[in-house]
């Protein structure tokens, strides 16, 4: 995690000289019984930091808190991860990442690493509304004694407020281990961030289509 940790501060600083945008949002989860949806699970709250590059590269990482029901008990996870978006049509897109994180519980003795894998497909319906149409996470940790093998599909729509702000909803199910887990819902919040001097090539060509 060290390693995550120095390689995460890296690419920050190379992404504050480069152009592209940051985006930075927060999303809470309320997981539900896998065959009883009206029986609560858990509730995660996440933080979650991309970069996307102009060329379509994205680096990005994420904190999820998980508070279980009825109990006292709580995990976190922590994780860093290297996407690309590819556009394979003006409106459809797909994104692909991979990941490394940690997870860990009040029991320090039951951290672990593990990996994750993710691919999504995006349609743009209109300017403000996008259908998530499908997302797919394999996650899994490295020893698989840690029995974290946690696979998840979700779909979804996102809701442009503005040009740099942004709502989402998504509904998604979970396995563990081969078995469902829960149904999960989730409600999420997203803003943008233009780099300094991509703000300013936009600025210029707005001048000039004034002056026009």
């Amino acid at each position: 995690m060290n390693a995550v940790l120095v390689a995460t501060a890296a690419v920050t600083m190379a992404c504050e000289a480069s152009a592209g945008s940051t985006t930075m949002g927060v999303t809470i989860t309320s997981d539900r019984d896998p065959d009883d949806f009206a029986d609560p699970k858990s509730l995660k709250y996440e933080l979650n930091w991309a970069h996307t590059f102009d060329g379509g590269l994205i680096v990005g990482g994420s904190f999820q808190y998980r508070d279980r029901a009825f109990s006292d008990r709580a995990s976190q996870n922590l994780e860093g991860t290297l996407g690309h978006r590819f556009p394979l049509t003006t409106t459809f897109s797909l994104t692909g990442s991979v990941g490394i994180g940690e997870h860990w519980r009040q029991n320090p003795a039951a951290a672990f690493p593990y990996y994750v894998l993710r691919i999504g497909g995006d349609l743009d319906l209109n300017q403000t509304v996008t259908w998530n149409v499908v997302s797919f996470r394999y996650r899994d940790g490295f020893d698989p004694h840690d029995q974290y093998n946690t696979p998840q599909i979700a779909t979804g729509f996102t809701y442009k407020l503005d040009g740099q702000s942004s709502i989402s909803a998504k509904i998604m199910r979970n396995w563990r281990e081969g078995d469902p887990s829960s149904t999960g819902v989730a409600l999420g919040f997203r803003q943008q961030f233009w780099e300094p001097r991509l703000r300013a090539m936009r600025d210029v060509r707005s001048r000039r289509r004034a002056q026009e």
